[in-house]
């Protein structure tokens, strides 16, 4: 299977202050960092195209290798792009292999254990928590463009790239000219997949093929809470629902994806919602907007209320909304795993349900697990209405010892 990028098909160049980079048609900037590979070396921000800069972070430990096996839907973006966002880690892809097709990539990742598709010694370690800083509102999109400095200039990385010590990447987040405001999800079979723009005006831009009644235990779902965006790659939309601390939480994938030999699971289990576009003639839905490409990145921050701009830091979140029948909006209900969790465990009327999680990944989900979901029939996706710009001096929830 091979995803086509609609939105790249007609590349703009833009001259920037630090540099030049390529935007797709239709995206702008909206914020770059600049990360070097040496220990110590700050993680620097911009929101004025290179005019100032803010030192948001720290290098801990520099990449070393190239990751050769990256995940699956790494190989449908483009080179030198941002494959993934997430609370967990951010991927760079650099190109594919010739032979194998398989995406050759390197991860910047927060500090503690790796969760997820990252390799050590192919990951530059930040001294970010999971979820803050480039993991929690200052990260990228899906497709935006990574550029390393040689020469004098920012340049696209070159297919045979390596890290090596004392390398500078500049990651420009793009974000639609037409800002998102909302993206609704009608959690029924042919639920309608409506976009609502910040203009107020609304699209329906696909259809749900198979609606989503449980959760399931991805492990990258522990740093981020019940209702917040734990990641999004070319194939991929995952949402927690649990505290942050505990795992729980559910997928959409797209349609193409889902029938991949590779994810054979998803057809016998229930926490995965599958989704296409309103025709499907119009092909493969994966590394396309708005779900799996340019508008979606984690931005949550429990310390937020902390700061005299809380109010300002609130708007900047993004947050995962669902109706039951024809109800209100309310917040998502807070579900994770437990090994302590009784095999019955009941479902209490207020708090955190924790359901049974058996001893052995091997070992299958109870009931329960399967249908903690199915009485939403809707979800909604609501994007934020600004930027999160850390105060001076802040930390943005740098680890400390």
């Amino acid at each position: 299977m091979r995803a086509t990028v609609t939105v790249v098909c007609l590349l703009t160049l833009a001259a920037g202050v630090a540099g030049s980079r390529e935007l797709p048609t239709g995206y702008h900037e909206d914020l770059r960092v600049e990360v070097t590979n040496s220990v110590a070396a700050p993680i620097r921000a911009s929101r004025d195209g290179g005019e100032s800069w803010r030192v948001v972070g720290r290098t801990l430990r520099p990449a070393q290798a190239v990751n050769r096996q990256a995940y699956r839907a790494a190989s449908w973006v483009p080179a030198s792009t941002v494959a993934a966002t997430a609370v967990n880690a951010i991927h760079l892809k650099i190109t594919n292999h010739p032979e194998t097709g398989r995406a050759l990539a390197f991860s910047l990742i927060p500090r503690g254990a790796i969760a997820g598709d990252a390799e050590l010694s192919a990951s530059l370690v930040t001294d970010f928590n999971p979820g803050a800083g480039l993991f929690g509102g200052l990260g990228p999109t899906v497709g935006s463009p990574v550029r390393l400095w040689q020469e004098g200039a920012w340049t696209a990385l070159p297919a045979d790239y390596v890290p090596r010590e004392g390398d500078r990447w500049l990651i420009v987040r793009m974000v639609p000219d037409r800002a998102v405001r909302y993206v609704d999800l009608e959690n029924v079979f042919g639920g309608r997949i409506t976009v609502t723009y910040a203009d107020g005006e609304q699209e329906v831009v696909g259809h749900v093929l198979t609606p989503v009644t449980g959760i399931g235990r991805f492990a990258g779902t522990r740093g981020a809470g019940p209702g917040r965006l734990r990641a999004n790659h070319a194939g991929v939309l995952d949402v927690s629902t649990a505290p942050e601390g505990l795992v729980g939480g559910f997928q959409i994938i797209p349609w193409d994806h889902a029938n991949d030999s590779e994810m054979y699971y998803v057809r016998t289990n229930r926490q995965w919602m599958v989704v296409g576009p309103v025709d499907m003639r119009e092909g493969s839905w994966a590394s396309q907007p708005p779900l799996f490409w340019g508008t979606f990145y984690p931005s949550y921050r429990a310390s937020d209320l902390e700061y005299d701009d809380w109010a300002q830091r609130l708007l900047s979140r993004a947050l995962v909304l669902v109706r039951r029948g024809q109800g209100d909006w309310e917040p998502m209900p807070r579900i994770a795993f437990s090994r302590q969790a009784p095999v019955d465990s009941p479902r209490p009327q207020a708090g955190v349900w924790l359901i049974h999680e058996p001893p052995s990944v091997y070992q299958p989900l109870p009931p329960a697990a399967g249908s903690a979901l199915a009485d939403i029939r809707a979800f909604r996706f609501s994007l934020p209405l600004t930027g999160f710009w850390p105060e001076e001096g802040e930390s943005d929830g740098a680890a400390e010892d």
